[in-house]
Formats: structure tokens, C-alpha cells, sequence
């Protein structure tokens, strides 16, 4: 029962934006072209972790039935 509230509390850390950084979904005038890739692959990073996340709590779900 432990496992599975570290991996629903960690799922929830993985929502959360790393950093302070808040991408946005357009892109302001005046960012790098390399400052617009680091915020869209800090953006595919945190739906990435959720997912991994999602797929622990299934594992461990599947294996315990």
C-alpha cells in the first residue's frame, strides 16, 4: 500500500512544473530559438514523467491481483 502512495504522490510531483517554469502555449516575442526548445522539451519531460508514473500504478496494480 506504501508503494502505491509514493507512485500517486510522485505522479502528482510529475504535473507539477519543474523549476518555476511555466510554458506557455504561445511563445513570446524576443526568446531564442534555443530558449523556445528548452520549453517545449521541458513541457514533452513533464507529460513523460506522468506517464511513467501511470504505467508504475498499472504494473503494480496488475501485479497484485
Amino acid at each position: 500500500m506504501n508503494n502505491v502512495l509514493s507512485l500517486q504522490l510522485a505522479r502528482e510531483r510529475a504535473q507539477q512544473p519543474r523549476g518555476g517554469s511555466n510554458v506557455h502555449t504561445f511563445i513570446p516575442v524576443g526568446l531564442s530559438v534555443n530558449q523556445r526548445l528548452l520549453e517545449r522539451l521541458e513541457a514533452e519531460n513533464a507529460v513523460l514523467r506522468g506517464s511513467v508514473v501511470e504505467l508504475a500504478l498499472q504494473i503494480q496494480a496488475l501485479r497484485a491481483t
